[in-house]
Protein backbone atom coordinates (compact mmCIF):
# COMPACT_ATOMS: atom_id res chain seq x y z
CA UNK A 1 0.00 0.00 0.00
CA UNK A 2 1.58 3.16 -1.26
CA UNK A 3 1.72 6.37 1.46
CA UNK A 4 -0.64 9.25 1.27
CA UNK A 5 2.22 11.76 0.33
CA UNK A 6 2.95 9.40 -2.72
CA UNK A 7 -0.65 9.45 -3.81
CA UNK A 8 -0.88 13.12 -4.34
CA UNK A 9 2.48 13.44 -6.41
CA UNK A 10 1.29 10.74 -9.16
CA UNK A 11 -0.10 11.80 -12.34
CA UNK A 12 -3.77 10.41 -12.83
CA UNK A 13 -3.37 9.60 -16.56
CA UNK A 14 0.17 7.90 -16.38
CA UNK A 15 -0.08 6.81 -12.52
CA UNK A 16 3.66 7.92 -11.98
CA UNK A 17 5.31 10.47 -9.77
CA UNK A 18 4.67 13.60 -11.72
CA UNK A 19 7.05 14.66 -13.86
CA UNK A 20 7.38 18.68 -15.90
CA UNK A 21 3.86 18.80 -14.05
CA UNK A 22 1.31 21.45 -15.79
CA UNK A 23 -1.71 23.18 -14.04
CA UNK A 24 -4.61 23.61 -16.52
CA UNK A 25 -7.08 26.51 -16.01
CA UNK A 26 -9.41 24.27 -14.34
CA UNK A 27 -6.96 23.64 -11.25
CA UNK A 28 -6.28 19.99 -12.64
CA UNK A 29 -2.88 19.12 -13.21
CA UNK A 30 -1.01 16.04 -15.60
CA UNK A 31 2.48 15.23 -16.75
CA UNK A 32 2.94 17.39 -19.95
CA UNK A 33 4.23 15.16 -22.21
CA UNK A 34 1.65 12.54 -21.44
CA UNK A 35 -1.20 14.79 -22.19
CA UNK A 36 -0.71 17.67 -24.16
CA UNK A 37 -1.45 18.25 -27.59
CA UNK A 38 -1.62 20.46 -30.39
CA UNK A 39 -4.51 21.80 -30.87
CA UNK A 40 -7.51 21.87 -28.39
CA UNK A 41 -7.64 19.86 -25.73
CA UNK A 42 -10.02 18.53 -22.34
CA UNK A 43 -9.14 17.80 -19.29
CA UNK A 44 -9.73 14.37 -18.45
CA UNK A 45 -10.94 14.85 -15.03
CA UNK A 46 -13.51 17.85 -15.71
CA UNK A 47 -13.65 17.76 -19.47
CA UNK A 48 -13.19 21.43 -19.59
CA UNK A 49 -12.13 22.12 -23.37
CA UNK A 50 -8.86 24.61 -23.67
CA UNK A 51 -7.49 26.37 -26.58
CA UNK A 52 -4.39 25.91 -28.09
CA UNK A 53 -1.51 27.02 -26.17
CA UNK A 54 0.87 26.46 -23.51
CA UNK A 55 -0.65 25.67 -19.90
CA UNK A 56 1.95 26.99 -17.48
CA UNK A 57 4.26 24.48 -15.61
CA UNK A 58 3.49 23.95 -12.01
CA UNK A 59 7.13 24.85 -10.58
CA UNK A 60 5.76 24.04 -6.88
CA UNK A 61 4.87 20.83 -7.99
CA UNK A 62 7.32 19.48 -9.67
CA UNK A 63 9.91 20.15 -6.74
CA UNK A 64 8.30 18.88 -4.25
CA UNK A 65 8.26 15.98 -6.78
CA UNK A 66 11.76 15.92 -7.26
CA UNK A 67 12.77 16.45 -3.42
CA UNK A 68 10.42 13.29 -2.34
CA UNK A 69 12.48 10.81 -5.26
CA UNK A 70 15.61 12.13 -3.68
CA UNK A 71 14.35 11.13 -0.31
CA UNK A 72 13.06 7.99 -1.24
CA UNK A 73 16.09 7.24 -3.77
CA UNK A 74 18.29 8.24 -0.16
CA UNK A 75 16.02 6.44 2.60
CA UNK A 76 16.53 3.49 -0.29
CA UNK A 77 20.25 3.86 -0.28
CA UNK A 78 20.18 4.01 3.62
CA UNK A 79 18.41 0.70 4.34
CA UNK A 80 20.68 -0.76 1.95
CA UNK A 81 24.20 0.15 3.67
CA UNK A 82 22.23 -0.14 6.88
CA UNK A 83 21.41 -3.89 5.63
CA UNK A 84 25.04 -4.54 4.88
CA UNK A 85 26.51 -4.20 8.78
Amino acid sequence: MESQPEANLKCPICLEIFQDPVILWCSHGFCLQRWWTETSVTCPICRTTFLQGDPPQNLALKNLCEAYLLQTAQGKSDTLLCGRS
